[in-house]
């Protein structure tokens, strides 16, 4: 559903950010993940750990200066977190947030977690090149995120209608509706390979079974929010995967 917006208001949404404080990402991304994995693992030279942290960092940083060179106004919707656009329609769906979010991220930040307990205790070990496939997958899945939301700039990380929304069926789009959940599932689903801990991937699959349950509600709030919607979904029949769901 469009709405009517100024002209000094797209231009504003519009307007890259710093590439200064984008090229600190590294430095941040790295930095809270490993004080985030290395305490619980008591081992600072965890080498599984500044693996992820540091792939992560350069793969997010590399995206995040072509994002904001190519459609800055998805940064700004992905740093929301205040809903602005809903409706009395759409609202009920778009609460399903209150649990999902937390479900989701107690998945996503159990499945880091649970590993660098693993590596303190030694519960389990896992070869290293396994690990090297799980981080391979983990960084597939932020690629396929991050081509999503350079394709979406109103892909936004509540749920929510954004100002101006528009319904986007091109690149990802026209393959599957939900191209973000698709890679946030192979995120989700990496990460604990790559950290070396099978029984993490049950945290995981929280994660990912959290996302394929929003869809649902998601898809509620847009098609009584968003013209075309509907008939996007006849012609665009997966949900994640082309040809197969």
């Amino acid at each position: 559903m469009e709405k009517n917006i100024s002209k000094n208001e797209m231009i504003d949404l519009d307007k890259p950010l710093s590439n200064w404080l984008l090229l600190l990402l590294p430095f941040y991304i790295t930095a809270i993940m490993l004080v985030f994995l290395l305490p619980f693992a008591g081992e600072w030279w965890w080498l599984e750990a500044w693996l992820f942290a540091v792939v992560l960092a350069v793969h997010m940083t590399i995206w995040m200066l072509i994002i904001n060179k190519e459609n800055p106004r998805v940064l700004r919707n992905r740093m929301k977190t205040k809903k602005e656009g809903l409706s009395a329609s759409t609202k009920k769906s778009a609460s399903s947030d209150r649990w999902v979010i937390p479900l989701m991220s107690l998945g996503f930040f159990g499945a880091m977690v649970l590993p660098a307990f693993n590596q303190r205790f030694g519960w389990s070990t896992m070869p290293f090149l396994l690990e090297i496939v799980g981080l391979i997958v983990m960084n597939i899945g932020v690629g396929i995120i991050n081509l999503s939301t350079l394709q979406n700039a109103y892909a936004s990380k509540i749920l929510d209608i954004n100002q101006g929304q528009r319904l986007i069926d091109t690149g990802l789009y026209s393959q599957v509706r939900h191209p973000l959940y698709s890679g946030g599932i192979l995120m989700a689903l990496g990460t604990p390979v790559a950290l070396g801990h099978w029984p993490s991937l049950i945290l995981a699959a929280v994660a990912a079974l959290t996302l394929v349950a929003r869809i649902p509600f998601e898809e509620d709030m847009l098609l009584k929010g968003m013209d075309g919607y509907a008939e996007y979904r006849e012609r665009v029949p997966y949900k994640l995967i082309p040809g197969i769901y």
